[in-house]
């Protein structure tokens, strides 16, 4: 059995497509003509085996970020090359490696042959791609600039993956270290202290307090392995779930917001994203209201998005954009609402936001190197600090022992 992929209009000249499985393409037609609908094109996309197997590759595959860049920037040249829309998708079809990426393109030429828009086909696959991606693609559909709308979606997902790069490589060493002291502090108080623990007990010699602190953490470890691997697997899924949910965002911000320089760095990452979003959706051709709306959720920090939306509702009623975000001077520096004024009022507000975000980035780069010029060392002396302390207690009963058979 094979799956073909079909497309047909009905009496009232409405597009409908879908998929059907059938051995030849007459039974396709056969089936269309027996629901009233005309055929225009079937297409077959392969046996019923060669779909299980892409359903079970697509369920481990993701569209990552940058699959979406490259996405963008190579839509961008074919459509600015002159190249229809569907013809663009036929060569982004035939070049995609994911599966996922196939039958996305796939779906998306058979909406945009049924006559509708392109943002109209990847809107099924938002979830994929970030909220500006579908804005910026309505944007220059109406306002036929969509080459040039693309180009310039291509520039903003480039800087803000550069942006996302800097901060994953400036917390991987720190990252690497705090996993390395964890994991050495652990075989210590496992494998090493318990083993001593014995000899400790019968030589009958007055154990000192830090000797006690850490036997005391060692029977905790050791006391049930299974124990430990549910709290080894509640970690991980922290780390890995957790942390990616909205409740877990706005944990770890607030665990952050106690750290000085961490919490300088979230709030100029917050403001980098924010301007060069909404600087690049308003230049896009969308309204302040649209672009703000876009930006608060893309933004990533619940703080902001909370002031977003706030300004957003008297940003409706007339009120200017910088004296709604003005209200906020905390999460807005006065730097920013003062050239948001300028641009009120000389027409260049996109100009200047994007400006503004090209320089805080610079602010974010010394921001990280300070962060892990702290961190680092900082790291380094506890892991230090903390083996030495268990040496300590382990050599303090030695000498004890030692002195007591002298």
């Amino acid at each position: 059995m094979a799956i073909f992929i079909y497309e047909a209009y009905d009496h009232t000249g409405a597009i409908t497509h879908g998929e059907y499985e059938a051995i030849k393409r007459e039974e396709v037609v056969q089936y269309l003509l027996k629901r009233k609908l005309t055929p225009v094109s079937i297409e077959d996309i392969g046996t019923q085996n060669k779909k299980v197997l892409d359903i079970s590759l697509t369920f481990f595959e993701r569209i990552t970020p940058v699959d979406v860049l490259f996405l963008v920037r190579n839509l961008a040249t074919m459509i600015k090359a002159g190249l229809p829309v569907v013809e663009a998708l036929d060569i982004l079809i035939a070049d995609a490696e994911k599966s996922i990426l196939k039958k996305m393109f796939q779906h998306v030429q058979v909406v945009v042959r049924g006559g509708q828009t392109l943002s109209s086909g990847f809107s099924a696959y938002a979830n994929a791609f970030p909220p500006i991606f579908l804005g910026m693609l309505q944007a220059g559909e109406v306002s036929g600039q969509l080459d040039r709308t693309l180009a310039e979606l291509g520039q903003y997902l480039s800087k803000e993956y550069a942006l996302r790069s800097k901060v994953k490589s400036a917390l991987m060493y720190p990252a690497i270290l705090l996993i390395a002291a964890t994991i050495v502090v652990a075989l210590l108080l496992i494998f090493v202290l318990p083993r001593l623990t014995k000899a400790f007990a019968a030589s009958g010699v007055e154990l000192p307090l830090i000797t006690k602190i850490f036997l005391g953490l060692s029977n905790a470890l050791t006391w049930s392995y299974l124990l430990d691997l549910f709290v080894l697997a509640g970690l991980t899924w922290f780390f890995v779930y957790f942390r990616a949910t909205r409740t877990g965002k706005k944990f770890i911000f607030w665990l952050l917001s106690f750290i000085p320089v961490a919490n300088d760095l979230i709030k100029k990452v917050a403001l980098v994203r924010f301007t060069r979003t909404f600087g690049s959706l308003m230049d896009g051709g969308l309204s302040a209201v649209e672009s703000l709306e876009l930006s608060s959720r893309t933004i990533g920090n619940d703080r902001y998005e909370h002031a977003l939306k706030t300004s957003m509702l008297e940003i409706k009623n007339g009120v200017p954009i910088s004296e709604a975000l003005g209200r906020y001077p905390h999460l807005f520096p006065r730097l920013l609402i003062s050239l948001i004024v300028v641009g009120e009022r000389t027409g260049s507000l996109s100009a200047i936001l994007i400006t503004f975000s090209d320089f805080y980035e610079e602010e974010v780069d010394n921001k990280l190197k300070n962060l892990t010029a702290i961190l680092e060392p900082g790291l380094l002396l506890i892991m230090g600090l903390l083996v030495g302390a268990i040496a300590f207690s382990i050599l303090m009963p030695i000498y004890q022992l030692v002195g007591h058979f002298t």
